[in-house]
């Protein structure tokens, strides 16, 4: 049933974004009733010369309040409401008697929600290192994926939030009647699998605080990896070298996350996102691997 849509975010894509301090559930909720609204509609094939046709395959997924196309969609897809979705959380996150807070951010079509767990911790003693658990929301109209859940952890040394879908695996939910029922499961095996990686992550952490590279090496490798001036600047000015004049892997991937982190409004979802993948692939792959594709990468280019 159509319901009254609600005005929200009239600027365009790329500009700051206001949401970037922790909220709890009850504020979130206020701020999904300003959430834009979608809807499937028909797509007609238009050729010059024909009568237009109706797609037997496709749907537009329309973003009502903003009056606009967000996707294609096959006709079997149903698209989940940002505000359904975030009522549908919070409701399974009240049900496990989680103490959370909330960050929220927006994008043109979507929104992206990380949750913190304060009280959900786990300690590496191999590595001298304390997490607590979380997970980052993702619902977006221009993709046809429904929620993406994935796992996400905080460093508690420095409150970096880390995306860790490469030690447990990110989920995608479709639309049901019974969403809360579904994420209120989906979550709680996802913090258990969280905790139950203590002894994975701990060994990834403790492969890259023994490696490391020297600091020209680290600039030039930073450069090759984040392309952009800005994001290659802010990076190296949150990294010292030792005195061998060394950077450990490990403080590299924690440069990466602490500027994703701290940059708050100023980063879109998709930067964020795109960011947050560099750091996993520090994370899981050696100074010599990185450094050998970097070459390969140069010698295209070249070639």
């Amino acid at each position: 049933m159509r319901r009254r849509p609600f005005a929200f975010d009239e600027r365009p894509e790329g500009e700051k974004m206001a949401e970037e301090k922790h909220i709890g559930l009850a504020e979130l909720k206020n701020h999904a009733l300003g959430f834009d609204m979608a809807e499937m509609r028909d797509v007609h094939i238009v050729k010059e010369g024909q009568d237009d046709y109706l797609s037997k395959r496709y749907m537009g997924v329309w973003n009502v309040d903003r009056n606009e196309l967000a996707c294609l969609a096959p006709k079997s897809y149903m698209v989940i409401q940002h505000r359904y979705a975030t009522e549908k959380l919070i409701e399974a996150i009240t049900s496990l008697n989680i103490r959370t807070t909330a960050q929220l951010k927006k994008s043109r079509h979507g929104i992206q929600v990380d949750f913190d767990f304060p009280d959900s911790k786990m300690e590496l003693k191999e590595v001298g290192e304390h997490f607590t658990a979380g997970i980052r929301v993702v619902s977006d109209y221009s993709q046809v994926a429904g929620l993406v859940i994935s796992a996400r952890v905080t460093r508690l040394a420095c409150t970096n939030g880390m995306i860790v879908s490469d030690i447990v695996k990110s989920r995608r939910v479709k639309y049901t009647e019974e969403l809360k029922v579904t994420v209120e499961a989906l979550i709680d095996k996802i913090i258990k699998d969280i905790i139950a990686s203590d002894d994975k992550l701990a060994n990834m952490v403790s492969l890259c605080i023994g490696d490391s590279v020297e600091w020209q090496a680290l600039k030039l490798l930073t450069k090759a990896l984040f392309k952009k001036k800005k994001y290659v600047k802010e990076i190296l000015s949150r990294l010292k070298c030792d005195d061998s004049g060394r950077v450990t892997r490990w403080d590299f991937y924690n440069a990466v996350t602490n500027y994703v982190s701290t940059a708050g409004s100023r980063l879109r979802p998709q930067i964020d996102a795109w960011l947050q993948n560099k750091a996993q692939k520090i994370l899981k792959t050696s100074i010599t691997q990185l450094t050998e594709e970097m070459v390969k990468l140069d010698e295209k280019k070249t070639g």
